[in-house]
């Protein structure tokens, strides 16, 4: 197999991790007044862990359909579309066919990025709650970031073969 096959695959590989990997674990505080809502409510205070799978299901079971669809468009569909114009077009020989297929792949891998800084924006939201709630990046974010790195080296590898 040859290089750009093997990342490319790699790259699946970490894709598929990483969606059902856990993703985020919230630890929700509630300032000074902890210890009282660990009395009265101690549930609202559980620490929650998800993965990015997890999180489109619970959208999807609590009626936001819209923002499941979103999550679920950028982080897997966009993903799984372009790994698989990676591969068909890492096979391709013609070169018209090889630069209209790459076309499309820059189109739809300006996508892939969405999560990883949807990702971000969800840590720093978090760690900006009062009371002093946190939140942790486990190693689906990790793998799923793993996997668009080696996306963009297959990337790198296609276009210098771009004639």
């Amino acid at each position: 197999m040859n290089v750009t096959r093997f990342l490319i695959a790699c790259s699946s590989l970490l894709l598929g991790l990483g969606l059902i990997g856990p993703t985020l674990t919230i630890f929700p505080k509630a300032g000074d007044l902890t210890w009282f809502i660990k009395i009265i409510a101690p549930e609202e205070l559980e620490v929650s862990t998800y993965s990015i799978l997890g999180v489109i299901q619970k959208l999807f079971q609590t009626n936001d359909i819209f923002l499941a669809m979103i999550l679920a468009m950028f982080s897997v569909f966009s993903p799984v579309l372009k790994l698989s114009f990676y591969w068909h077009a890492s096979g391709l020989k013609d070169s018209n066919k090889f630069n209209s297929t790459l076309q499309i792949i820059h189109y739809v891998g300006k996508f892939s990025m969405a999560e990883v800084f949807a990702l971000a924006l969800i840590i720093v939201t978090i760690k900006s709650f009062p009371g002093g709630s946190t939140a942790n990046l486990e190693w689906g974010a990790y793998l799923f970031t793993f996997s668009v790195i080696c996306s963009m080296f297959v990337s790198f590898r296609l276009d210098s073969r771009k004639g």
